[in-house]
């Protein structure tokens, strides 16, 4: 019984021993879901995919699904799993060179993420209104609703003017019926919200003098002569018209200020020890991504502006 003593002693110290931590293998992905491929023995699976996915922008994942190239990101990701398993193959993780290159990328994902998390839970609808109130100097635009029907003779001009004139006449059915305005087919002659200088001068002038409701005309200009219905004005453009516009600018300040308080914080206030600010300029304008460009309306395609 003495012999057996230390024997089970060992065993009861070694089974109290911590288990040891797996080591980290770099650029292992979950492999759940669907299989999409066996590699040498290890699946491709729909997690793989999914995870590559997350990465794009919305607009890049639909556009890949509706034009049916997500059978050439899984064969991406297929190829990226052959490769990957010859470098783990032949320990390519273990050269130093490779591995300063993998912490700064993990160090770089580490950072967008926190980034884009502070960026996510400070750029909330009231923050938006409240910079768009402050720079509200920007959005005063006087700015007209209006319908047009653009015909090429006064005379006609002058007897559509009385049609659309009479009670419960509709606008919008005359200007399909009768304007040489081609989109005036499907839109019924709608030109939506502009301002002056979207317009000929003779056309604005006479919408941004007329009342709101109000039917005039025929005024002529370079297209021929229209019938004007002034359907609203107004002398800013609205919070929600801009709030998408103005997301990406109040995105950039959010990160930036964020990336300014840790380093106030962290340094203590030592502006010599801050280094240059555009560092952290240019971390927070990756996070805060970039703002969708809108297409211009032309100035002569015989809308009459």
């Amino acid at each position: 019984m003495r012999l057996l003593l230390p024997l089970l002693t060992l065993v009861t110290v070694g089974c109290n021993q911590p288990a040891a931590a797996p080591s980290h293998v770099p650029g292992e992905l979950p492999r759940t879901g669907e299989v999409l491929a066996t590699v040498n023995g290890q699946n491709v699976t729909q997690s793989m995919l999914d995870a590559v996915l997350s990465t794009m922008p919305a607009e890049v994942r639909e556009q890949l699904e509706s034009s049916g190239q997500i059978a050439q990101l899984k064969d991406q990701i297929i190829t990226q799993e052959v490769l990957y398993q010859e470098a783990m193959k032949q320990n390519m993780h273990e050269q130093d060179d490779v591995k300063s290159r993998l912490a700064l990328s993990e160090r770089d994902a580490l950072i967008e993420s926190l980034l884009r998390k502070a960026v996510d839970e400070q750029t909330t609808d009231e923050a938006l209104k409240v910079w768009y109130d402050a720079h509200l100097v920007q959005f005063r635009k006087e700015q007209v609703q209006a319908s047009h029907v653009l015909l090429k003779d006064e005379d006609e001009a002058k007897a559509v003017l009385e049609e659309v004139m009479k009670p419960g006449a509709d606008f919008a059915a005359v200007a399909s019926a009768k304007s040489t305005d081609p989109s005036a087919k499907t839109n019924g002659g709608d030109l939506g919200w502009f301002e002056k200088g979207r317009m000929v001068k003779e056309f604005a002038d006479a919408a941004f003098a007329a009342e709101k409701g109000s039917i005039i005309g025929p005024v002529k200009s370079q297209f021929g002569y229209h019938v004007i219905n002034v359907v609203d004005k107004r002398d800013a453009i609205p919070f929600e018209d801009v709030k998408e516009t103005i997301k990406p600018q109040v995105q950039q300040e959010v990160a930036q200020k964020y990336v300014e308080d840790l380093k106030a914080a962290a340094l203590g206030g030592d502006d010599a020890a801050a280094g240059d600010a555009a560092a952290g300029d240019a971390a927070a304008g990756d996070a805060a991504g970039k703002a969708d460009g809108k297409a211009a309306h032309g100035t002569d395609d015989g809308h009459g502006h």
